[in-house]
């Protein structure tokens, strides 16, 4: 089941791609469309599929990520694959990190490995995206499409956190009624205001956006606020319960991995340590606490 965050991101790239295309690659040359690539029946990896040129000469698979996943990097490369499979044409894959939750070793840009030495070998190179590394300001001078993004952009380190995102969300604002017709300025807040969701509580989000007149009036923001009202009296808490003992199971296979460690290697150091908690997913480790 698609993400709503990520949903939201696939749904920005469909109303600009090359304001995509310009921020998270270089500003195109040739034309830029949306691809309507249908292969789920083999992979439902890529969120987005751009096609430069006309007639086709590039693509570019963009595909948006908001929590950890250990298998990201073989659906990236499964996926461009059968990009250029289908079309013949180069394929540069992007995996957009929307938060640093998303991150997971796996993710290091390449798959690489061989059967038989000097026998053939596979070495594939995509692109990693840490949008929380890309300035909010940067992306604030950017096309309209990718405006919402901003609210996981990099933000000054001297301010709190709601004050900094204010500050984007009254810019953003300020700069769609200004420029933007208005229904899609409407599109473009509501999306803005999903995507703050993964950096603020929704109450908190929802205080940020209640004064833009904009977003009263706006159906889909209403929907979604009684939505998230619906959320807190039922599914919400047991979705929070679950989440809570998913990071509970992972802090205590941490802490089992390093008392293992202690008992047969000693202290660990500090890089162990790091490497150790920059394991996210719980299954990997378990099967490394089996192994011991």
């Amino acid at each position: 089941m698609p993400k709503p965050f990520d949903a939201t991101v696939k749904d920005l790239a469909a109303q600009g791609p090359s304001d995509f295309i310009s921020i998270f690659d270089r500003p195109p040359v040739q034309p830029v469309r949306v691809l309507n690539v249908d292969l789920s029946t083999v992979t439902t990896a890529a969120d987005v599929v751009f096609g430069l040129g006309d007639p086709l000469m590039e693509i570019v698979h963009l595909d948006a990520q908001s929590r950890a996943s250990a298998s990201k990097h073989l659906d990236t490369l499964a996926y461009n694959c059968l990009l250029y499979r289908t079309y013949q044409v180069p394929v540069h894959s992007i995996v957009l990190l929307l938060r640093p939750e998303a991150r997971h070793p796996n993710l290091s840009g390449s798959v690489q490995y061989a059967a038989r030495p000097k026998r053939g070998k596979m070495d594939f190179g995509y692109e990693v995206v840490r949008l929380w590394e890309i300035p909010a300001q940067k992306i604030l001078t950017g096309g309209w499409a990718t405006l919402p993004l901003a609210v996981l952009g990099q933000l000054p380190a001297a301010l709190k956190l709601e004050d900094s995102l204010a500050a984007v969300v009254h810019q953003m604002v300020g700069r769609l009624e200004r420029e933007a017709p208005s229904g899609q300025a409407d599109r473009l807040l509501t999306a803005a205001f999903v995507l703050t969701g993964l950096r603020l509580p929704r109450t908190i989000a929802s205080q940020l956006f209640q004064g833009v007149r904009r977003m009263r009036d706006s159906d889909t923001y209403q929907a979604i606020l009684d939505e998230g009202r619906e959320e807190g009296r039922g599914e919400g808490r047991e979705e929070g319960r679950e989440e809570g003992r998913e990071e509970g199971r992972v802090e205590e296979l941490h802490r089992m991995l390093l008392r293992q460690g202690r008992k047969r290697f000693g202290e660990p150091d500090e890089e162990t340590r790091r490497a150790i908690y920059d394991i996210l997913d719980w299954e990997r480790l378990e099967e490394k606490e089996r192994r011991g």
